[in-house]
């Protein structure tokens, strides 16, 4: 498999860095996908209101490897691991603050309603009986995409985020944020979770 030779620590950086995909021509509203050639990953992206939001599948094997590689243990990666995973990028490119809060988002799977986003704390929380270590719960809080962030002008932020769907599933994210005390929102449509968590 081609994705055996991407190493866990370069996992973050591999998969949001310029060369992850082709740039391909920004239209408002419309989301744009792309499969690395090197990985056979997908990437969607939109642009909406001067918001860029950007997914780009993370493989089961990588999830594996990046969590394995900080101590996490072998039944909470599995759990993690057979998720749909993103590597999740929001860039603000308007000319005001915006205020993210993954409460305010939702996805809908094809065919089904709308849910609530699965966040770094729910995992957390699933997790507790489990008496995870103080570094091994920092090193996983600090790989997901921030619960809360006040993104200026130009400030982006990446992590991680998780959707609990069937291998294959296709979904729509419907992402808002606030704007100078104004709810708006954007839809990032079509994404695909990896084919199998094998």
């Amino acid at each position: 498999m081609r994705l055996r030779g991407l190493k866990p620590a370069c996992l973050l950086a591999c998969l949001s860095g310029p060369l992850a995909v082709q740039a391909a021509p920004v239209r408002e509203g419309v989301t744009r996908h792309s499969v690395d050639p090197d990985t056979g990953l997908s990437t969607w992206e939109v642009d909406t209101r001067g918001v860029h939001l950007r997914f780009t599948q993370i493989s089961p094997e990588q999830a594996r490897a990046f969590m394995l590689n900080r101590g996490m243990d072998r039944q909470s990666v599995e759990e993690f691991a057979r998720t749909c995973v993103y590597m999740t990028v929001v860039r603000n490119d308007s000319k005001q603050p915006i205020e993210h809060k993954l409460a305010y988002w939702h996805y809908s799977p094809e065919g089904n309603q709308t849910r609530a986003m699965l966040t770094k704390h729910d995992w957390l929380d699933r997790w507790q009986p489990r008496s995870l270590s103080r570094t091994v719960k920092l090193a996983f809080d600090w790989s997901q995409f921030p619960v809360e962030q006040t993104f200026f002008p130009g400030d982006w932020n990446q992590g991680m985020t998780t959707f609990e769907l069937p291998a294959g599933s296709r979904f729509d994210v419907l992402y808002r944020w606030r704007q100078n005390g104004k709810l708006h929102e954007g839809k990032l449509q079509h994404v695909q979770c990896p084919a199998s968590f094998d």
